[in-house]
């Protein structure tokens, strides 16, 4: 059973109520609150559910004008203009039928990755299948920004994952590319939310509770209390599988873990919480084009067989250094299938 966090979007075509979809229809639905999105991948026009169905919501949200500023009228009567937020195309939770299974996103099954286990640092440096997530998958976003990064934080702080990005704590890692920006969103457990605000002094952490905490769990709160990025970057691994694709592909993504701050430019945030429907937000910043030759050729070589690859999963995990950090467990991961950037929407 698919967990409640999790997002997910349903789509209609205008006006019919039915799916635009050759050999497929869809079911008749309520007269919700929707929204109309020129650029939703995996279709040219669509009208897209503004929320998950379990979040409590919806009407919160209003429309964005397509880019010939028309948007379809709704009832907006009673809606608290201050809590409106914007809503932008979000990829489709997979399986999805109405893309036939591609531009979509999935949480990757933890077992597919080995970390460090309990005696790592003992000199047997055995690895072990990770069972769990310490985060929770929300989403993902894929947008073209044609290189602009002037004002992308304000549009996707209030609209991003359809919508929805603040109404629960969240940690987001964001990849900077030359082209655009591809994020992942994870929700982040309430027991590790205090240590969500960066720069916390060590008398103030040592305050917060942290009984029954694994020694990966205290590890990563540790990481998410810094405002050292050195420290951060020392720490932070990115994991990166292709399953099955092109050898090209599979011979320089190789599921070995990086410590990415050595090979990117890395930044982090913290976005303070305001009230229930804005909670906070921990960013990490990736830079792309600020990397190494290989990290490049890499990025170029995966992106030009992005939409041909049926799975590509992308993971991060704290790096335990110390026998009081082991075993490791994974943070969190997504799986992209067959997503196209071509087919993304422009964030402007």
């Amino acid at each position: 059973m698919r967990s409640r966090s999790a997002e997910r979007s349903t789509t209609l075509a205008s006006g019919s109520g039915s799916w635009d979809i050759k050999d497929g229809t869809a079911p008749t639905i309520s007269n919700r609150s929707r929204i109309e999105s020129v650029d939703s991948i995996g279709h040219s026009r669509i009208l897209r559910s503004n929320s998950d169905p379990f979040d409590d919501g919806g009407e919160e949200l209003e429309q964005v004008p397509d880019r010939k500023g028309g948007i379809d009228s709704i009832d907006n009567n009673n809606i608290d203009q201050k809590n409106k937020v914007k809503s932008l195309p979000t990829l489709y939770r997979f399986p999805c039928t109405q893309t036939r299974n591609q531009n979509c996103w999935s949480e990757t099954p933890a077992e597919m990755f080995m970390v460090r286990g309990p005696n790592y640092m003992d000199g047997d440096k055995t690895k072990i299948r990770c069972n769990h997530y310490l985060f929770q998958a929300r989403g993902c976003d894929l947008f073209l920004t044609d290189g602009e990064k002037k004002g992308t934080d304000d549009i996707i702080l209030q609209s991003g994952l359809g919508g929805n990005i603040r109404k629960k704590p969240t940690f987001m890692f964001r990849f900077l590319f030359p082209w655009g920006q591809m994020i992942q969103y994870y929700e982040v457990p309430t027991k590790l939310v205090p240590f969500m605000e960066m720069g916390l002094e060590n008398e103030e952490i040592n305050k917060l509770n942290i009984e029954g905490f694994s020694n990966a769990e205290k590890a990563l709160a540790r990481w998410l209390a810094s405002d050292d990025a050195e420290f951060k970057n020392d720490r932070l691994k990115l994991i990166a599988i292709v399953p099955e694709g092109p050898w090209i592909v599979r011979n320089l993504v190789t599921g070995k873990p990086a410590l990415i701050g050595k090979r990117l430019d890395v930044s982090y945030k913290f976005i303070p919480r305001k009230n229930k429907n804005m909670e906070c937000l921990q960013i990490c910043d990736l830079d792309i084009s600020s990397g190494t030759a290989i990290a490049k050729k890499t990025v170029n070589v995966t992106r030009r067989y992005l939409s041909t690859l049926q799975a590509v999963d992308i993971g991060f995990v704290i790096e335990g250094k110390s026998q009081a950090e082991l075993p490791e467990e994974m943070m969190g991961s997504t799986r992209l299938h067959q997503v196209d950037p071509c087919q993304a929407p422009n964030l402007f």
